[in-house]
């Protein structure tokens, strides 16, 4: 015990030595690092410690990000609530626009609601009356004091006269007629984000860890650290966004050092695993399907539409196009946010496609599925759906989508990302922009088996057939520390960090 002890001291005199700060370091922020090394210390737990808590965290330097995405602006009050296709411009919009505005509610990692702007909160029995305090000390980016007053103004100018909202001595209180029990959630995710529109007319601020400095519309974005943030100072002083840059390109400039964080295709991880390159991929969160035309053969032909979906080798595609990231999906949303996603078959069934095709009179016509011509991956998985179809006696030829896109007849292949970490609200929006015509069956389910069985519903019309579930994968450089999003891909870049070097000493100093 004796030994231990003297371990234990000298463990604790290491570490201060390891995290001494100066007097202007937000002790919040430190914990956080050191919350780890303390257990561990402490109480013998098993927590394990990254290389990122090897070195103290330090306040400086310039995050430097790319992305493909060109977003249009950073008004909270433009952001979409339906479904992102194809690039997901939408969600990165949103993530540049979280770092300067924020919401009464943030989701934790598990997708649980969580304090962010409002510090507590408290419901009716019946869920239909929401009482929440705010966090004290909360100032926008021009110095105003948040209110309960600006919160209901802000929430106003985004959901309408949907539900009443009032000021009752220093709370805000939000009323319906109907139980409300996804408030938490609706507040934690969407257009829901807190804002103020300064009498100058300049614009609209938030009370984000950071604030807009530089703005250029679909190139550039450029946000300095808000000294005065409630959770106090990031570490960071400024984060770079380069917008509208290519995958190829971007992985170029990660090696050049000249990007920090980077998104990543597939087809890359294996080099950039052989560089040594750290590589962080989300929970699959954009669904790749194949989606049959509303008219033509395949529109009236149900076992045409089965043979197709029964023919095609889901697990080729995840393992070699998708390097074994992601998943196999026979269902249109993925295990982590269903549950029951292992329960739709997705494995390819050769010998039936055949049969079923042999059964259809007259022989099939040869058939088209268009591709996004600006994703290397979808040209590849629709390459790939033309094979497999081939070894079952279709034809099918892929091509890239054109300004004829979406004609009669035509299949498409399409990249949908999630909606809302709201099960029964993802698959409804995946019902309307897949066209599938079952949404009000999947906004009506309310538990895991209604779920199913509406998604059940719409995966046997074939009208859609899955394919794959995809994350987004990200090149970190070594400079980074503390890269911490949520499991679905929201940045949490208020605690991130450079491991900077340290600054040289004066001349004649003692070391």
């Amino acid at each position: 015990m004796r030994l231990y002890e003297i371990l234990r001291q000298d463990g604790m005199r290491r570490i201060a030595l390891r995290f001494r700060v100066a007097n202007s370091v937000s002790w919040l922020r430190v914990a956080r690092a050191l919350l780890p090394v303390l257990l561990t210390v402490f109480f013998g737990l098993d927590v394990p410690i990254s290389a990122n808590a090897t070195t103290r965290p330090r306040y400086g330097g310039t995050l430097r990000i790319e992305m493909r995405a060109r977003v249009e602006a950073l008004d909270p009050r433009e952001l979409k609530v339906e479904p992102v296709v194809g690039d997901a411009t939408e969600a990165a919009a949103e993530r540049l626009v979280s770092l300067a505005y924020e919401r009464l509610v943030r989701l934790d990692k598990n997708g649980q609601p969580q304090p962010q702007l409002a510090l507590s909160w408290q419901a009716d029995a019946a869920q239909k009356r929401w009482e929440f305090r705010l966090r004290p000390g909360v100032k926008f980016h021009d110095g105003t004091p948040l209110t309960p007053a600006s919160v209901v103004a802000a929430l106003q100018r985004q959901w309408g006269n949907d539900l009443l909202m009032s000021v009752s001595g220093d709370a805000l209180v939000i009323e319906s007629k109907q139980p409300q029990p996804d408030l938490l959630e609706r507040l934690a995710t969407g257009r829901s984000y807190i804002f103020t529109l300064p009498r100058d007319g300049s614009g609209i601020v938030g009370t984000g860890p950071f604030r807009v400095a530089e703005w250029q519309p679909r190139q550039r974005a450029v946000f300095a650290a808000n000294d005065d943030h409630w959770g106090g100072r990031p570490f960071l002083d400024m984060i770079e966004v380069q917008m509208g840059v290519n995958l190829k390109q971007q992985f170029v400039d990660f090696e050049l050092g000249k990007a920090d964080l980077i998104e990543l295709a597939p087809d890359q991880l294996r080099r950039a695993t052989q560089d040594g390159a750290r590589i962080w991929a989300s929970s699959p969160v954009e669904l790749l399907a194949v989606v049959f035309p509303a008219e033509g053969p395949t529109a009236q032909d149900a076992r045409l539409r089965q043979a197709l979906a029964l023919a095609v080798d889901r697990a080729a595609i995840q393992n070699v196009l998708l390097q074994k990231q992601g998943e196999v999906a026979g269902g249109l949303l993925p295990q982590w946010l269903s549950g029951y996603a292992f329960l739709f078959p997705a494995a390819a069934d050769v010998d039936r496609a055949r049969k079923l095709i042999a059964e259809s009179s007259p022989a099939p016509a040869p058939l088209v599925l268009e591709y996004d011509a600006a994703d290397p991956l979808a040209r590849a998985v629709a390459e790939r759906v033309a094979l497999d179809t081939s070894q079952v006696g279709l034809k099918l030829q892929a091509v890239a989508a054109g300004p004829a896109s979406q004609a009669a007849g035509k299949l498409r292949l399409m990249r949908v990302r999630l909606a809302d970490l709201n099960p029964r609200v993802a698959l409804s929006a995946l019902a309307s922009t897949l066209s599938l015509g079952n949404g009000n069956d999947a906004e009506a389910a309310v538990t895991p088996e209604q779920q199913y069985a509406a998604e059940k519903t719409m995966v046997n019309s074939y009208r859609v057939f899955p394919l794959v579930h995809i994350p987004e994968i990200y090149g970190l450089s070594p400079l980074l520390r503390n890269w911490m999003p949520t499991r679905w891909g929201a940045w949490r870049l208020e605690d991130t960090w450079l491991a900077l070097p340290e600054p040289a000493a004066p001349a004649g100093a003692r070391p």
